[in-house]
């Protein structure tokens, strides 16, 4: 079996996911999304809560405009701004506090060590991801972090450039459609990280591109064993 480790230290170019893959903070940003709509009805919020899972980690506004028309607010502007506000004063008392997912830290210093270049590519504000990354002693091991409001495959195929890696050095490692869709668009093998994802491995794999690697992993610690996608669930077996 190949171990995410060992997997990971075979790579030129690692990009990280933040949210629910390298910190615990997927709960503290649908808490940020009730406290910015608690105006509203429980069942209109729910509705929302719901579209942020499905759609996780995109840019904040991209959320809140499909939110106003989920809850058919007329003044869009008025609505996401306030709202984005009340969700950023959220995450400003709380956010930075997300503890670390599991194996995190230790496979940051581990691949750091080999030589491996660690990166952050995330749909969050880059300052709140910093702050968060530095209380976990995170940030010092981490060569880039780029956010929003550079798009995922912008910032993946920038890196790739800056670092003078090919697709296939590479492997970003997600918790969403969005990572996924990233990722595939990007030509990168994939691994989901899924012990703290608001959506289901199948959702992703079931419509999975073929000849597009893409794997799985509960969390972050380097003996995880990593299966593969369309390929019954079974652990990557090693080359003889």
């Amino acid at each position: 079996m190949v171990k995410l480790g060992e997997l990971l230290a075979d790579c030129k170019l690692v990009f990280f996911d933040c949210d629910g893959v390298l910190l615990d903070s997927n709960g503290v940003k649908l808490a940020a999304v009730d406290h910015a709509l608690a105006a509203y009805p429980a069942l209109l919020r729910e509705r929302c809560k719901d579209s942020f899972r499905l759609n996780f980690g995109r840019p904040r506004r991209w959320h809140f405009e499909a939110f106003q028309r989920l809850i058919g607010v007329a003044q869009e502007e008025d609505f996401v701004a306030a709202s984005i506000a009340r969700y950023e004063q959220y995450l400003q008392a709380h956010y930075r506090y997300s503890p670390a997912v599991a194996g995190a830290p230790h496979l940051l210093a581990r691949l750091t060590a080999r030589g491996v270049i660690c990166t952050v590519v995330s749909g969050g504000v880059e300052a709140e991801i910093n702050a968060a990354l530095a209380e976990c002693g995170m940030d010092r091991l981490l060569a880039r972090v780029v956010g929003s409001p550079v798009t995922k495959i912008a910032a993946i195929n920038a890196l790739l450039e800056q670092y003078d890696c090919s697709a296939a050095q590479a492997v970003f490692l997600g918790d969403a459609s969005a990572d996924a869709e990233a990722a595939i668009a990007c030509k990168v093998p994939f691994i989901f990280v899924s012990g703290h994802a608001l959506i289901a491995r199948s959702t992703l794999s079931a419509s999975w591109p073929e000849g597009h690697w893409g794997g799985e992993v509960p969390n972050l610690l380097a003996d995880n064993a990593v299966s593969r996608f369309c390929v019954s669930s079974q652990t990557i077996k090693e080359e003889s």
